[in-house]
């Protein structure tokens, strides 16, 4: 007979907790201690050094413990780190990596943290937004767009009961969290799984992602792949920047500029329609000591003023467009946006990556140099099932909307 034990429903984490008095608080999951349930045993933990040895150090640099621990170094406010993993007979079969997040919906929405209050519609969300505050635990990582959040190594015959174990011990430990809503991030397609356990799918702004052609040796030829009208642009773009000088910052330059570059990056976030948290200050400095050569920080100056920078992550034959900042000015200047985008493609091209991930927010200006939208979904979930009904139309109603048209930058061959 098995002995592990059987979590009854995704509402629960088993029906002796039920009964538990109010005052007691026993964990069903301790930190650091493996419990058996479900036909696995499981252990999770807050710390990434803690499963090092078990962890599986794959090719993904984004599932690494060396990404990890450079995030937990850099103490973003408000965001705590989990980590679970699945075992069989003593073997690492699964690793889950999960954020737990406090979010304030009035901070997180711009017009509402700035009292930017045009309507009546805008005073309604404040009124609903200052309900309170929302404890998510998310199923991937809020640093990046992309699926991001587990690895498995089961035979794939055995994959759906470990992955239907996981949900119920997910939705066991939300209820040892004290969460409010689950996010499983992000998925570029339906994922009928999460939907059977009662998550919604939203389509948020897509990923904006750029395929290279083999063919395509240096930044000369991807000028020449496109049409004399966005060609002309790039170059008038070369022309505005001219005097700005793009050079990349070592560790200790890092360190160095560090409370500029925070700032200017500030700057820029606190600019978005939504955001749902704001990096550490020492993020640039940690990524850079743990990824070294793999993370690249820009920095544009204009003789020794720094005028803003912008951040890359090499993941194998990928180039991630990370966190950046610009003073307002001196974009609108000398056109740096879009001259840290045409920097971005060199800098990918010299690294032979055949793919640039650019993520979300300012889609027309991504697709104008080249990217196009791939659709990404959300998955959400509330622990009360009366409010889960109420989810996406709640989500909805306080979405900022952005309105963009698709451009096409490259010749038709």
């Amino acid at each position: 007979m098995d002995a592990s034990k059987t979590l009854e429903s995704p509402q629960r984490c088993s029906i002796q907790s039920l009964f538990q008095p109010f005052w007691q608080n026993t964990p069903a999951f301790p930190f650091g201690q493996k419990v058996a349930a479900e036909g696995y045993e499981w252990l999770y933990v807050s710390q990434i050094d803690q499963v090092t040895e078990h962890w599986q150090n794959g090719s993904n640099l984004f599932l690494q413990p060396r990404y990890f621990q450079a995030l937990e170094d850099a103490h973003t406010e408000g965001l705590e780190f989990r980590y679970l993993l699945a075992f069989k007979n003593g073997k690492a079969v699964g690793g889950i990596n999960l954020q737990l997040l406090t979010v304030s919906a009035a901070h997180s929405i711009r017009s509402l943290r700035q009292r930017e209050l045009i309507g009546f519609w805008d005073r309604i969300k404040l009124l609903l937004a200052n309900w309170g505050t929302y404890r998510f635990m998310i199923w991937g990582n809020m640093f990046l767009t992309g699926q991001y959040n587990q690895w498995w190594d089961i035979a794939e015959k055995e994959l759906p009961t470990l992955q239907a174990a996981t949900m119920k011990v997910l939705n066991c430990l939300a209820r040892q969290e004290k969460i409010q809503i689950l996010m499983a991030r992000d998925s570029f397609h339906h994922e009928e799984g999460l939907e059977n356990a009662g998550f919604h799918a939203i389509d948020f702004q897509p990923n904006m992602c750029m395929n290279l052609p083999d063919a395509w040796k240096n930044s000369d030829d991807y000028l020449n792949a496109m049409s004399s009208k966005y060609r002309v642009r790039a170059r008038r773009a070369f022309k505005k920047a001219d005097g700005v000088i793009f050079r990349e910052l070592d560790l200790r330059q890092i360190e160095l500029f560090s409370e500029d570059l925070y700032a200017l990056h500030i700057s820029v976030v606190n600019q978005a329609d939504f955001n749902m948290l704001w990096v550490g200050k020492d993020y640039f400095t940690q990524l850079k000591q743990q990824l070294g050569a793999d993370f690249c920080l820009t920095a544009c100056f204009e003789k020794e003023r720094l005028l803003g920078f912008f951040t890359t992550i090499r993941n194998g034959k990928e180039l991630d467009a990370n966190f950046l900042g610009f003073d307002p000015e001196a974009n609108r200047e000398h056109q740096l946006y879009l001259s840290m985008l045409y920097k971005m493609v060199e800098q990918a091209l010299q690294f032979r990556c055949n793919k640039i991930c650019f993520a979300r927010t300012a889609l027309e200006i991504k697709s104008s140099v080249g990217a196009v939208a791939q659709k990404t979904f959300i998955y959400l979930k509330h622990t009360n099932p009366i409010l889960n009904r109420i989810l996406p139309t709640a989500v909805r109603f306080g979405e900022p909307k952005e309105h963009w048209t698709p451009r096409h930058p490259f010749r038709e061959e």
